[in-house]
């Protein structure tokens, strides 16, 4: 999806000349999907040429998984990549490291946050190597929403009460857990209160996550969340999901582990206002104007023989803030307005520029 984004934007610049080269997905149960972005849009991608293996660029972006960092034999390679517990794992290298990377100055890393840009120190690259370029948003689509268009948006996700929201895949680093229990405290004071919840089920085991981090809960919390449950996994349009966000009151991200979080800037761009945990890659983006950050603790992470940091988000200071944002609309209506006047500066055509202008820098 980011990709997709930067192509869009790549596509109205003169100066650039694009051809694309398809990866291959991760998992090969997965499948192409049409109708996430507009007809128009998905036509200009379809319609890209396509570069021969024979051919080579003045620069290649490679954004897949397992990351590939063989360089090119002609011109510059920039890989993207994220590393969300400050770690990457040899399963995520097409191939073991190439040492000569390490002192080369045709190879760049682009990595979407200063978090993310510490799992790449680790793995030996230069700090002059990695370069932070952060993700953006569609702002004709993602922006704060006319009365009638939020209204529109709550009728359609039934978003009859006060709404906090959170979009992901429901995996353990997106901190889906602690949510569930603040909720539960939240809703035991404020009994008019809804979850939305959306999954990602075509790509993820999203709902037998959430049922199975409900039914570890005491059977009162559990009564409480499922009465007031709005959960849904199908893939939906890009349209679909800046409906999703204003129909929410509030979005919620006790995340303790991520490359970026998008969902959380989308949010912020659509009007809503946010909760996130505090001392992770959205510190770069999101401004206490605005954000209700989550204390949290730096904890040590490891997996076999890897070594990261991950940030666990603190329960009473989350039900706190859910709380808080529950009880003061006068400061979540503000903070809708300038969290979606912040945002606006990252728009995709934004920040593909500072990426064109961070792969060609040394240019002459």
């Amino acid at each position: 999806m980011v990709n997709q984004w930067q192509l869009l934007s790549l596509l109205k610049r003169a100066d650039i000349r694009l051809y694309v080269r398809d990866a291959a997905y991760f998992y090969q149960d997965w499948q192409p999907i049409n109708g996430l972005f507009s007809a128009e849009q998905e036509a200009s991608l379809a319609a890209l040429p396509e570069l021969r293996p024979d051919e080579y660029c003045d620069a290649t972006l490679r954004i897949s998984a397992p990351l590939d960092f063989s360089p090119c034999p002609v011109g510059k390679t920039i890989v993207f990549g994220t590393s969300e517990r400050q770690f990457i794992e040899d399963e995520m290298l097409k191939a073991p490291l190439d040492v000569r990377l390490l002192a080369g100055s045709d190879f760049a890393i682009v990595t979407p946050s200063q978090w993310s840009s510490k799992g790449f120190l680790a793995l030996g690259f230069r700090p002059d190597q990695i370069k932070i370029v952060p993700h953006g948003v569609d702002t004709d689509l993602f922006r704060y929403p006319t009365a009638e268009e939020r209204q529109a948006a709550r009728k359609k996700f039934g978003a009859r009460q006060f709404t906090f929201a959170n979009a992901s895949a429901m995996t353990g680093n997106k901190g889906i857990d602690k949510l569930l229990r603040a909720f539960a405290v939240v809703a035991a004071k404020y009994p008019d209160t809804l979850l939305l919840l959306k999954g990602a089920d075509d790509l993820y085991r999203s709902k037998q996550a959430v049922q199975k981090l409900i039914a570890d809960l005491p059977a009162r919390s559990q009564q409480r969340i499922v009465d007031r449950l709005l959960y849904f996994g199908e893939t939906v349009s890009i349209e679909t999901m800046a409906q999703f966000y204003h129909a929410a009151d509030a979005y919620v991200a006790p995340y303790r582990a991520e490359g970026f979080n998008l969902p959380v800037l989308e949010a912020c761009a659509s009007g809503t206002p946010v909760i996130c945990t505090k001392g992770g890659p959205t510190d770069d983006f999101m401004k206490e104007d605005f954000t209700l950050f989550v204390n949290s603790d730096l904890r040590p992470f490891s997996k076999l023989h890897y070594h990261g940091y991950v940030i666990e988000p603190d329960l009473d200071h989350l039900i706190h803030s859910m709380l808080r944002m529950r009880e003061d609309a006068a400061w979540r209506n503000n903070a809708g307005v300038l969290g979606a006047r912040h945002a606006a500066q990252f728009s995709w055509d934004t920040v593909t520029d500072k990426l064109v202008n961070t792969i060609f820098a040394d240019n002459s």
